[in-house]
């Protein structure tokens, strides 16, 4: 495909002609182009019928260049990469593929999304796990904390690469040569850091990785992905598929163990994928490079802009490479329904879609904030109109 730039992006979604949406953390617009793509596929599988030549020509081979796609972004093999529905579905094929026992350990921080908290008090509830939060995550102390902690019952850590409640990046790489000092596989939630910067998984040395199309890729609701290191492949069973088909002739060879083929169950929708191949080429045609430094230039305006109003208090790091495109504010005195009916405020008064997001898991009434995802294809505009707003509103 032929190069795009942010500005053509931006033309590619219209909404963003009624609202300034920063609500990308959450979910991200799919583009008219990924919508084509998804509905050219659907409509030749009707037109023709799904399962005839024509039918299936449609998609199988979109659909590999969309596998390949995600696989050339993140920097892994494509036997490496199942598609998924989103992050925290992935995230239940990768625990489940462990063979957990009383007394393990699951390790994470206090940052991560409520759907890993979920997932930690299930593995108490089915197999007496105990799970250790690291509540200090400032790197030094974290990673201090996280040595300290690990021992001979420890299974599986889990760290956000980008944290979801406040924005921080995490120093994942760090606390994976950490981990694997001790024999620990570790886990990544990228699912607020693909899409808004480079990702190179490789360099991470993560075990096992999970993510979301529909968030920074902008691609359609209702898919992820999920990553499983070539060392972690053969031991991984999450679903008890076979490697080898029952309708496998008797001479057959046995594949390799794929991610694909020990995550994806029975019949998925193909146009999706097709659609989230389409943001991946986007991105990839527009630079993750340059729509990081959009996004890094836009949350400045935005920072800056902020410390003129009074009663808000960022608490997103602002050191250059410790957070990226997402900014949460807390108000003084602000309980979670005060930051609700300001969201709303935003929206009807300012035509700007916001969050409040809650900090803690249980959530605890007066920690709460405004988190504001900042994309590249908001504007200095939008940024400027939510900043005027808030003034406004406060």
């Amino acid at each position: 495909m032929s190069r795009m730039t942010v500005e053509q992006l931006r033309q590619d979604l219209p909404m963003t002609a009624e609202v300034g949406y920063f609500q990308t953390g959450t979910y991200g617009p799919a583009s008219d182009s990924v919508l084509q793509a998804v509905r050219e596929t659907m409509e030749t599988e009707a037109r023709h019928g799904p399962a005839t030549p024509a039918g299936r020509q449609s998609h199988i081979e979109r659909e590999a260049a969309a596998r390949s796609g995600l696989a050339r972004m993140l920097n892994v093999q494509e036997e490496e990469l199942g598609i998924e529905t989103n992050t925290s579905r992935a995230m239940q094929q990768i625990v489940r593929g462990l063979d957990w026992q009383e007394g393990d350990e699951f390790v994470m921080t206090s940052l991560e999304h409520v759907s890993t908290y979920g997932l930690s008090y299930s593995l108490k509830q089915l197999h007496g796990v105990k799970t250790i939060v690291l509540g200090e995550v400032y790197d030094e102390h974290l990673l201090g904390d996280l040595a300290s902690v690990l021992t001979d019952r420890t299974r599986l850590i889990c760290l956000s690469h980008i944290a979801s409640p406040n924005g921080r990046l995490l120093p994942c790489k760090q606390a994976a040569a950490i981990a694997h000092d001790a024999g620990v596989p570790v886990m990544l939630d990228l699912a607020q850091s693909v899409g808004q910067m480079p990702v190179d998984l490789k360099e991470l040395d993560c075990d096992f990785a999970v993510g979301s199309g529909h968030k920074w890729l902008l691609g359609p609701m209702g898919t992820g992905y999920t990553y499983i290191s070539q060392k972690q492949l053969p031991n991984f069973h999450p679903n008890f598929i076979p490697d080898r088909s029952p309708w496998s002739l008797p001479d057959a060879p046995t594949p390799a163990p794929t991610a694909r083929s020990r995550t994806e169950i029975g019949t998925y929708n193909h146009a999706l994928v097709v659609g989230l191949g389409r943001a991946v080429e986007i991105a990839e045609s527009i630079g993750l490079d340059t729509m990081q430094e959009r996004i890094t230039q836009l949350s400045g305006r935005l920072r800056q802009g902020v410390g003129h109003i009074d009663r808000a208090r960022i608490i997103t790091p602002q050191e250059p490479g410790k957070s990226a495109g997402i900014t949460s504010l807390m108000f003084d005195g602000f309980t979670k329904t005060d930051m609700d009916g300001l969201v709303e405020k935003m929206h009807q008064r300012h035509q700007t879609v916001v969050k409040s997001q809650w900090l803690t898991a249980p959530p605890d009434p007066v920690k709460v904030a405004m988190r504001i995802s900042v994309a590249a294809f908001n504007d200095e505009s939008e940024v400027d109109r939510l900043l005027e707003g808030l003034d406004e509103e406060l």
